[in-house]
């Protein structure tokens, strides 16, 4: 009995502590993520022009296949480079985010020892961070759709909103096993293992057809890049309606990665 109790107290004073941090979180965790970007490109001439330089690579790349018809895939329902460079861009601001989040037990020790920052601003940090690089995507995806005459506003506005749902379930993924981390130092190279191919069994890149159907199936990420894209095309109630319910099953597990989170730092950071 006074073991539950105790542990009722540490809970109840863990949660008072979150949301105690909860109130400096978005200024430091924005001032942290912009110190952080301008470090970044703070030595490059071109600055934030890098960040496009990937997206715009992907989709020259995929342009020029489909222009010289060395790659074409039938039965889409839009031209097979916006197909690609849609689901492509949305599962890299999904890894990049979770990647992000994994490896932030690294600079934590410093970052909340030295500055008094509590766990959640570092949180906030990476959630800007992964936004940052969602800024730099989606006009190459709006872009691509309107230069070949697919893209109607309302339909860019819905897909604007709904595309944060890539980038916070990669941070919530991320902060969910990054305590794991410091049990095991290969679970976040085994993360990445595992993740990377991934791009190609959740619908990313070519469309999952035939036996590789089976992938779509209890997969959030498959899902979330399947009706964003028709948010962005042909938008109707039974596709924003999933979203709806990735976005709550990431609240969910943002809610639990941030207990677990917020423990694990003041625990062993």
């Amino acid at each position: 009995m006074q073991l539950s109790s105790t542990a009722f107290s540490k809970a109840k004073q863990t949660l008072a502590d979150m949301f105690g941090g909860v109130s400096s979180a978005p200024r430091q965790g924005w001032n942290l993520a912009a110190r952080d970007i301008r470090i970044e490109y703070v030595h490059t001439k071109m600055g934030l022009f890098w960040a496009f330089i990937e997206p715009l690579a992907i989709a020259g790349v995929f342009i020029a296949l489909r222009s010289s018809g060395s790659l074409e895939v039938s039965g889409l329902n839009m031209p097979f480079s916006l197909f690609a460079v849609s689901g492509i861009l949305i599962w890299q601001t999904f890894f990049d985010g979770m990647m992000m989040s994994l490896t932030s037990l690294q600079r934590a020790s410093g970052l909340i020892g030295n500055y008094a920052m509590p766990p959640e601003s570092l949180m906030m940090a990476m959630v800007f961070r992964s936004l940052f690089l969602l800024c730099m995507r989606v006009p190459i995806v709006l872009g691509l759709a309107a230069a070949q005459g697919l893209l109607e506003w309302q339909n860019a506005l819905l897909f604007i909103a709904m595309s944060p749902i890539c980038a916070l379930g990669g941070v919530a993924v991320g902060l969910f096993f990054a305590p794991f981390t410091l049990v095991s130092g290969d679970l976040k190279l085994a993360v990445g293992v595992i993740a990377r191919p991934m791009l190609y069994l959740s619908g990313a890149v070519f469309p999952l057809t035939g036996g590789l159907a089976i992938f779509k199936h209890g997969n959030p990420v498959a899902l979330t890049i399947e009706e964003l894209r028709f948010c962005l095309l042909s938008p109707s109630l039974s596709h924003i309606l999933p979203l709806f319910y990735v976005a709550l099953g990431i609240m969910a597990l943002f809610c639990v990665s941030w207990f677990a989170y917020h423990r694990t730092m003041r625990a062993y950071v």
